[in-house]
């Protein structure tokens, strides 16, 4: 009876420290679940998708069921795929510059060379806005559709884009520079493009049918 008593006092003993540091530790953890909550909001407003992601994820384990790191997750998620979606999140963090570019991309109006200087300039999501309006609605000639691929190739390069987004993200390249070949087929340009993302997607039978319209291409070039 008394080793049974014993072990009880102890038992309640331990019950007794757990919740003294559950406690204590309260406003240590308010204060680490807040950071990770800014440090993501930073890092989504910088289009580091699964970085911002990873930092939601880490609040939510420190507030189990939090609202705000469950909805975050699946913005960094959704953004990430389609930029759009974080516009009334820029709007909130003001994030005036980004928020800009993003409102001029979905002006509904196509603008090439907008577009092309974003690309350049890494900020191919956003191109991408306003790519898929011009070959949607717009003249779907030569240079929508190759600069839209372009807009998918570079997006698929980044680290910042989650993994299984990836393939995907080539698949939609190689089907836009099939287009801007049916435009144009002397274009060299979408072939070599055709080539280089079926090499990288891995389809080898895509990359023989486009390296043979390319040998054929330089064959009629020739004097």
């Amino acid at each position: 009876m008394k080793e049974k008593i014993k072990i009880i006092k102890i038992t309640l003993w331990v019950i007794a420290g757990v919740i003294t540091i559950f406690i204590i530790t309260i406003p240590w953890r308010s204060y680490v679940y807040r950071k990770n909550i800014a440090d993501g909001k930073s890092l989504l407003a910088e289009r580091k998708y699964t970085q911002a992601y990873v930092k939601f994820q880490k609040a939510e384990t420190i507030e189990i069921k939090s609202a705000d790191a469950e909805t975050l997750e699946k913005l960094a998620k959704d953004s990430a795929g389609n930029l759009l979606a974080m516009r009334n999140f820029l709007a909130d963090e003001k994030k005036t510059d980004l928020l800009a570019l993003i409102d001029r991309a979905n002006s509904k109006t196509c603008d090439l060379e907008l577009d092309k200087t974003l690309i350049d300039k890494g900020l191919p999501e956003v191109a991408k806005i306003n790519l898929e309006f011009c070959t949607t609605n717009g003249p779907k000639d030569y240079n929508s559709w190759m600069f839209l691929g372009l807009a998918n190739l570079r997006l698929s390069e980044s680290e910042n884009i989650f993994k299984e987004l990836k393939p995907g993200l080539r698949s939609q390249a190689a089907d836009d520079f099939s287009k801007a070949y049916f435009v144009d087929p002397v274009n060299k340009t979408a072939i070599q493009y055709a080539i280089e993302v079926n090499k990288i997607i891995g389809n080898q039978g895509e990359v023989d049918r486009w390296q043979k319209l390319l040998d054929n291409l330089n064959r009629i070039e020739k004097p």
